[in-house]
């Protein structure tokens, strides 16, 4: 370095600038080839849990095989404690809801409030020092003993104990004995090109995480019925729920009064369900869900899949059809995109406060509705995310457009090839008042343009790829929602459908089980187009520039 800087200061000042330049332009060029080289990390988890349903609350230990994919050495470990979003007025997700619903309080009654503690992380058996974040409780950093060199793995074990919160506030949660358990575990944050994705968990705006498989029992009382992520292990089990099913079959009234909880068996049963290539694990229980069982046949292989739907009297009548959403969803999906690759896919009722539905792998929960097409629209939406969430790992968070956005984008396309003649009243209101409305030709996918024109008309728009956090309420729907998924349908326009279809599978080829970023679905779409996309991914989805028709 000495013999280097004596060289420098013997050359003129000129040849000194200009040889400066190019050392920072070869430099730079080195280090950004580096930084956008693709890697992933790999994330294996086996977690035994038990719940206390008289408490409402978790018991449970990890065992985490954590594998350094990436180029670098890791010191240090990201992971994200998500119930501790449920402890108090303080956290990154109340500051949202009171943002967002003026004097709300969020945890004024300590029966609302939920948190993750018991916490005695050890890497490959020795403790190491951890410490939380010192913003937000709901994140915290594991500190190796030495580095995790790239291509080594690591095992990561702790016990953790969740107080579950009253299920009045977002995803996770209860209302008294009916269970929404996820984001529940402690969970690695993902580390990819662009370096460490810690966040705090927030309502509006969703995750990121990395790759793996899951291995997971659950003892609860006997008489529950379980919803889950991934494949049930239990024969004896499934039996119980192919009684259950007949049972639901041969009621032919359901009473909506009777919602009343049946008291806990006192022998309890331990459930296993296990999953590879997914990135999330979620489970529901409740001791009144009826059951269906179907199955579906996919359209280009003709794989066969069960699908499964759980409830309750209060909805009952809505959800007899359900299966039939949930097999359609799987079966457009996979003749558009690429074929789903697991063999369950499962629909609950909940009381999701996060929205009309929440996707998980595997497995959604809807809350209740009034109308059975729109549990239809909902249930397809929901189940689409098994893509565009679920196989392709977007990160949701920072830009959610492409997950939220290409899914309503495909929501429309379902409701107009499988309704040809789709209205949008028939989700809200009935023929009557739709007429005194005016609103009775309209075809579903004037409810996307309504909604984005009244921000765009005020000039309350905003542009599709901004962070998550940085759009407020209305906005989020309308633009994230709306104005993505009719952007993508001029494209598809544009383009042509048999087209835009080629290019979608190939992107869905290349990075199933990945993590695409917004350049790597331009690029796609770019070289098997050979076009210059420009105005769609600088204009349509970064700007919120009007259509001007001025010659």
């Amino acid at each position: 370095m000495q013999l280097f800087i004596f060289h420098l200061i013997t050359i003129t000042m000129r040849q000194t600038k200009v040889f400066f330049i190019l050392f920072i332009i070869i430099k730079f060029s080195i280090t950004n080839s580096f930084a956008q080289e693709y890697f992933q990390q790999e994330v294996n988890y086996k977690i035994n849990v038990s719940l206390d349903d008289v408490n409402h609350e978790l018991f449970a230990d990890e065992t985490i095989e954590y594998i350094n994919n990436s180029p670098n050495n890791l010191n240090f470990i990201y992971f994200h404690l998500w119930p501790n979003a449920y402890d108090n007025n303080s956290t990154a997700l109340a500051a949202q809801k009171i943002e967002n619903s003026g004097k709300y309080k969020l945890f004024n009654l300590e029966s609302h409030r939920g948190y993750i503690d018991s916490l005695d992380f050890k890497v490959n058996g020795k403790q190491i020092k951890w410490e939380y974040d010192s913003v937000h409780v709901d994140i915290c950093k594991l500190i190796l003993n030495k580095p995790l060199k790239s291509g080594d793995k690591i095992i990561i074990t702790t016990p953790f104990h969740v107080k579950i919160p009253k299920g009045v506030t977002s995803r996770l949660g209860h209302i008294k004995q009916s269970y929404q358990i996820t984001q529940w575990y402690p969970k690695p944050a993902v580390y990819d090109k662009y370096g460490w994705n810690q966040m705090p968990y927030l309502n509006m705006g969703e995750f990121y995480s990395e790759f793996g498989s899951f291995d997971v029992t659950i003892t609860l009382p006997k008489n529950y019925v379980v919803g889950a992520t991934g494949n049930l292990m239990n024969e004896d089990e499934t039996k119980w729920l192919e009684e259950k099913v007949k049972k639901t079959i041969a009621i032919e009234n359901f009473d909506k009064e009777d919602m009343d909880i049946p008291p806990s068996d006192s022998l309890t049963k331990t459930l296993h369900y296990t999953e590879k290539n997914i990135h999330d694990f979620a489970w529901f229980a409740d001791k009144r869900y009826h059951v269906l069982k179907g199955e579906v046949e996919l359209p280009n292989t003709g794989r066969k899949v069960s699908t499964w739907a759980m409830f309750t009297n209060i909805n009952a009548d809505i959800w007899l059809n359900s299966l039939e959403y949930i097999n359609d969803a799987l079966y457009y999906y996979s003749l558009w995109y690429g074929e789903y690759p697991y063999n369950n896919c499962s629909a609950v009722l909940g009381g999701c406060k996060a929205g009309g539905g929440m996707e998980y792998p595997t497995i959604t929960v809807i809350a209740k509705v009034k109308k059975p097409l729109m549990l239809e629209m909902i249930i397809m939406h929901e189940v689409g995310h098994n893509w565009f969430y679920g196989m392709i790992g977007f990160n949701e968070r920072r830009y959610t457009w492409m997950d939220e956005g290409i899914n309503t984008f495909s929501e429309i396309r379902y409701m107009q090839i499988k309704y040809p003649d789709n209205r949008i009243y028939k989700l809200i209101v009935n023929e009557k008042m739709a007429k005194i409305l005016g609103i009775e030709n309209y075809p579903y996918k004037t409810l996307h343009e309504l909604q984005y024109l009244m921000m765009a008309r005020t000039n309350l728009d905003q542009p599709a790829n901004l962070h998550s956090e940085d759009y407020f309420l209305q906005s989020y729907a309308a633009i994230l929602y709306s104005k993505t998924a009719l952007s993508f349908h001029y494209l598809m326009n544009y383009l042509g459908e048999e087209k835009f279809n080629e290019i979608m599978q190939g992107f869905f080829k290349k990075w199933q089980y990945k993590h695409p970023y917004p350049e790597d679905i331009r690029k796609i779409f770019e070289e098997k187009t050979e076009k210059n996309l420009d105005w769609f991914f600088d204009d349509i989805l970064t700007t919120t520039k009007k259509i001007d028709y001025k010659i």
